[in-house]
């Protein structure tokens, strides 16, 4: 790593990765602080707020306690109604003083309670009968009370005095209610003393550290507090004595009371400190794993950079990345220049002759895939409708110029066709598809007219040309290429220089014995039916005897009125080879059952007649539906059945014992075998046909596998 730190594109990766974790850190930074501890917060106020509810209601619960009391003795209690109305008598004063004791019982929270009478001397509470002045000159002090008497007498409502000492006692907060005009105890106030210490016990528990608390009514007087305290605390927050404290206020449901709780924040927030405090130690360990992570992407990533950098030969110092692109423009510009090398080849021509073939033969399903092959060969087809049209040159042996053919086809055609040719089947007959805009048939016909006077007049190039009808369907184009065949044989009769329809033939055919008037159903009819109709067919030409030429003219309408049909097999570029190589009707009748005859199954498929499981058995069909496509791979195969090609090759290597290229090569071969007995097709015809562009290759894979050249084994098994 020392030599790496050297480089400036080891810091720019360097700082990319660090970049990134710093991006993720602080993102999960943001996301703490800005949900999880607000959350977390949140729930702890809620939490605490609830807890703080708990204790306003017990209060409000016991101060409503003292307005049930007051009800009671004001409204409800007829004993002490009873004994208040009787008269004066040391035994009626015992009966309400005990009657008093008897309501203050069950309320351990009130010290005491008294019943004054504005216009009597006398004060009851739940201990004695006093004279009105001692008890407020002598048992009930209020310091802070300048006349008790008087304030009593003037009293309209209900109040509630702040905590105050009494005495130099205790201090008590006193509740003091006027009768109300429902009372049947008019002209009397009835008066409570609660000590200031069972609310300071509530509003500070001691199983709640540090907490503190107040109470204010509705015009900010504090009624009792825990510390010392001027006006009620507004904020959410307040520092007190040099403590933080956090500030809760609860409204009470029976006074016009606020209850402030002051809650100690490094206790109560205790829990977000100790979350932010592991969020803090994650965000560390997350950031030594980052550069553990980082430590090894570098080696990972930028190593390899570096190391292809000194294997190009590009310099080893400075920024490898600018050195990299240097280098690797540098083998582009040369790839072009080697590729533009190879179109101009004979091996580029090979593929693009390839590729057509494959076009031929029915590969493609559409002509966007076939552009898609057949664009970094600059050779693409971007017409709807196209014909083929098949050249038969008569040059004794001469080959056609290909540059010279192309020029011609070019000048031609014009701009509104394109083309490309191959030669196919037998030598001096060349294969070219015509791509036009529109149904042009008839303009084609005049163009390709013309194309044999240009080329017998300027080039010395005797040719016939045989043309196809006009098709848009892909899946027509081997039917295409039977037509323009066909036709173009007919040179044996029309001669040379001529340019023939396989339209004309149908006509010409229907103009002779109407033999193939019972033909004419055969495309509507099922297999088994159209066996049945093709059997009496040939039979009816043989007992007709009609001449041979003719009979050759009827059987291949035959073969044509079939590919038009929906039964069957496809016909496919070998099949349309062996057509002219067919000697007898019979030759004809077995080749049109044969192209009935349902798809055979691939022929490894089925090894000594056992099941194969079904991933295997798709294989063997993919196999047998593409190996004989140039373009075909392994990787082809895996992308078909959604596999990769690694776990492909290991389950097909697996389940055969075969690896997957030796089975294709071997698929391949006795295909090629086949053809080498029972046709004369050209070795390059062949090669192709099997899945060889080159045909070299071909013979040295032949002769790997069966220890012959193609050209001995046709020469032992003809």
């Amino acid at each position: 790593m020392r030599m790496l730190k050297r480089s400036r594109t080891y810091y720019k990766y360097l700082m990319s990765y660090v970049a990134l974790l710093l991006t993720a850190v602080l993102a999960l930074v943001v996301f703490s602080q800005a949900f999880f501890v607000v959350q977390l917060r949140s729930s702890l106020m809620e939490m605490h707020h609830s807890r703080l509810r708990q204790t306003v209601q017990k209060l409000d619960s016991d101060i409503q306690q003292i307005y049930t009391i007051d009800y009671q003795i004001s409204s409800v209690n007829e004993n002490f109604l009873s004994y208040y109305l009787s008269d004066q008598s040391p035994m009626r004063d015992l009966r309400i003083v005990n009657e008093f004791k008897n309501l203050l019982a069950p309320l351990s929270f009130i010290s005491e309670m008294a019943l004054v009478e504005r216009d009597a001397e006398n004060v009851y509470t739940s201990t004695a009968v006093y004279a009105k002045r001692l008890f407020f000159n002598t048992i009930f002090v209020f310091d802070e009370w300048a006349d008790p008497e008087t304030d009593l007498a003037a009293l309209s409502g209900r109040i509630v005095r702040p905590a105050e000492r009494i005495n130099a006692s205790d201090r008590y907060i006193t509740f003091i209610n006027e009768a109300s005009v429902f009372s049947r105890l008019q002209d009397t106030v009835q008066m409570y003393f609660v000590k200031e210490s069972y609310f300071i016990d509530q509003l500070s528990p001691a199983d709640e550290a540090g907490q503190e608390g107040a109470i204010w009514d509705a015009s900010g007087r504090l009624i009792a507090s825990t510390l010392p305290m001027d006006t009620m605390p507004t904020g959410s927050r307040l520092l007190l004595d040099g403590t933080d404290y956090l500030v809760l206020n609860e409204p009470s449901g029976v006074m016009d009371w606020t209850y402030t709780f002051l809650l100690p924040a490094s206790i109560y927030l205790a829990p977000i400190t100790r979350a932010q405090i592991t969020l803090l130690v994650f965000m560390l360990v997350l950031l030594v794993m980052g550069a553990l992570v980082i430590h090894y992407a570098m080696q990972v990533n930028y190593k390899p950079i570096k190391e292809l950098t000194q294997a190009l030969g590009a310099s080893t110092q400075g920024d490898e990345l600018s050195s990299l692109k240097d280098v690797l423009s540098s083998l582009s510009a040369q790839n072009e220049h080697m590729r533009a090398q190879l179109m101009c080849s004979p091996d580029g021509q090979a593929l693009r002759d390839t590729l057509l073939f494959s076009l031929l033969k029915g590969k493609f399903s559409s002509f966007d895939d076939f552009n898609q092959e057949a664009r970094p060969l600059d050779m693409t087809f971007d017409k709807p409708w196209y014909q083929v049209i098949m050249l038969r040159h008569f040059g004794e042996g001469e080959e056609v110029p290909r540059a010279v053919l192309t020029r011609v086809l070019t000048d031609v055609l014009g701009e509104d066709y394109t083309f490309h040719f191959r030669e196919l089947f037998e030598p001096s007959t060349i294969a070219c598809l015509v791509g036009m805009p529109d149904n042009r048939e008839d303009d084609l016909h005049r163009r390709c007219q013309h194309l044999l006077e240009v080329c017998a007049q300027e080039h010395a190039l005797s040719f016939t040309i045989g043309m196809s009808g006009c098709y848009q369907n892909i899946s027509q184009i081997t039917a295409a290429c039977f037509e323009a065949t066909q036709a173009v044989r007919e040179y044996f009769i029309r001669g040379r220089h001529q340019l023939i329809r396989y339209s004309e033939l149908n006509r010409a055919l229907d103009t002779q014995d109407n033999i193939l008037h019972q033909l004419r159903e055969l495309p509507g009819k099922k297999p088994e039916q159209q066996m049945e109709l093709l059997q009496q067919f040939v039979a009816a030409l043989k007992e007709r005897k009609v001449s041979a030429l003719l009979a050759k003219g009827y059987c291949n309408s035959a073969v044509q009125l079939l590919m038009s049909s929906s039964s069957g097999r496809p016909v496919n570029m070998e099949d349309l080879f062996t057509i002219s190589y067919l000697r007898t009707a019979d030759d004809y009748l077995a080749f049109m059952l044969h192209m009935l005859a349902p798809e055979p199954e691939p022929e490894a498929a089925q090894p000594h007649q056992e099941p194969v499981p079904e991933l295997l058995g798709r294989i063997y069909a993919c196999i047998g539906d593409n190996y004989d496509d140039c373009n075909f791979s392994i990787q082809d195969a895996a992308d078909r059945l959604g596999l990769s090609g690694s776990y492909l090759s290991q389950y097909f290597k697996q389940q055969t014992g075969n690896t997957l290229t030796g089975y294709v090569a071997d698929l391949r071969i006795r295909k090629a075998c086949t053809l080498l007995e029972t046709t004369t097709m050209p070795l390059q015809m062949i090669s192709e046909s099997v899945g060889y562009y080159n045909l070299n290759s071909f013979i040295r894979r032949f002769k790997q596998i069966t220890g012959v050249t193609p050209g001995e084994y046709r020469k032992a098994h003809q």
